[in-house]
């Protein structure tokens, strides 16, 4: 079985329908519906995030997605933790524009 990591883009092209990757994002979900899907904290609050001035409609799905996610039995959230989130610090120094990430 194939392991992926699911990125902050991933879930926002798959809930957000008019996003531009949003069929590409269904593609993958259906070509790797037998892979472990792994995300973290830090993927789904920046998911929360993006859609925190959304209509209260979307915000509420978003937040639905996100209890779905922690149940799922497909998709292994990984915890934050303050060695994690200092990786992502570092990571975020490394790369001073987002151009260059």
């Amino acid at each position: 079985m194939m392991a992926l990591f699911a990125d902050t883009f991933y879930w926002i092209a798959l809930a957000d329908v008019t996003d531009g990757a949003h069929q590409r994002a269904l593609g993958l979900t259906a070509q790797r519906a037998t892979s472990q899907i792994f995300t973290t904290d830090e993927v789904l609050t920046e998911y929360l995030t993006f859609f925190a001035t959304a209509p209260e409609q979307f915000r509420r799905q978003a937040v639905e997605s996100v209890e779905r996610i922690l149940e799922s039995g497909v998709v292994r959230v990984i915890p934050q933790s303050r060695g994690s989130f200092l990786a992502g610090v570092h990571l975020y120094r490394a790369r001073p524009t987002r151009a260059t990430a």
